[in-house]
């Protein structure tokens, strides 16, 4: 499984495009207006990354959000804002309905020598490393969404900058920026199949045994090699990502209280209870037990 590069193509006539999905982020359909839609592929469960701006607004669902170096469990609704090349996705989205507006605004696009531009600078930088809004933010803007779908053309436009507008206004309070590190991974990298099949893997298989000969097998890379280019594409190296991968798995199965400590921490795939308990602490600032007793 190589890393996706999405190729996005709006509806003739249009500068950007809408999908929409009633289930998952793999069957998806395009809406072109006036109530037109056509089926599409989409890429949003697998690890991968476009020129496009993205705005993804989930209405329904949960899953593992994972934006540059960030990695963490999330429910709908919620509204998050993508910069180009910034690598993504939303793991394990099911029985899921939400919308997301892709388009292209770079530098040099005659948009932005506009003066009204000049208040979106703010919200662009912030959005390349990922922009989540808050559940209120959502309410006010979910409704273009749906307008978009049966609109013509120029309504259409209309109402993305409406939803930009909107968006460049909430207090920064509001708005979380995901990544810990700015990401801009241009397309062509040669290096990117190897380390997306390596992702791929760690997402599905997380609580399986990860020998390193086996994920620099997967990766086509030497050791010294492997080791200088996952952390450009994820912000850490690959055992941080897999532990960080296996504690957030861990601390659901936790906080549903269905399991208990030892339980969660071994079926995710750590041997040692002791290591399992220091690195719970490191991540979440306490300990497994006084985790699940604050959320009883």
């Amino acid at each position: 499984m190589s890393i996706h590069v999405e190729t996005i193509s709006p509806p003739a006539g249009q500068s950007f495009r809408l999908l929409r999905w009633r289930d998952n982020l793999k069957d998806v359909e395009q809406c072109d207006g006036l109530g037109r839609t056509s089926p599409a592929q989409g890429a949003g469960e697998r690890w991968h990354l476009h020129r496009e701006m993205e705005l993804t607004f989930i209405e329904r669902g949960e899953g593992l959000r994972v934006v540059g170096d960030h990695i963490a469990p999330f429910s709908g609704p919620e509204l998050v804002l993508l910069g180009p090349h910034l690598p993504h996705c939303w793991h394990g989205l099911r029985r899921s309905t939400g919308f997301a507006l892709q388009f292209h605004c770079p530098l040099d696009h005659p948009i932005r020598a506009l003066p009204e531009f000049a208040a979106l600078q703010t919200l662009w930088r912030r959005a390349g490393r990922g922009l989540l809004f808050e559940a209120r933010v959502c309410a006010r803007v979910a409704p273009n969404f749906e307008a978009m779908v049966s609109a013509p053309a120029p309504t259409r436009l209309g109402l993305l900058l409406s939803i930009l507008g909107e968006l460049a206004l909430v207090p920064a309070q509001q708005a979380s920026e995901l990544s810990g590190l700015d990401f801009s991974v241009r397309e062509g990298t040669r290096h990117q199949e190897g380390i997306a099949r390596v992702v791929r893997r760690v997402l599905e298989n997380y609580a399986q045994p990860q020998p390193l000969s086996e994920i620099l097998r997967l990766a086509g890379m030497s050791k010294a090699t492997f080791a200088r280019q996952f952390p450009r594409f994820t912000g850490c190296t690959f055992s941080e990502f897999l532990g960080r991968i296996r504690l957030d798995h861990a601390r659901q199965r936790i906080l549903a209280g269905h399991d208990s400590v030892s339980t969660a921490a071994f079926a995710v795939g750590f041997n040692h209870l002791s290591h399992f308990n220091r690195a719970y602490r490191r991540a979440f600032g306490c300990t497994p037990t006084a985790d699940r007793l604050a959320a009883a």
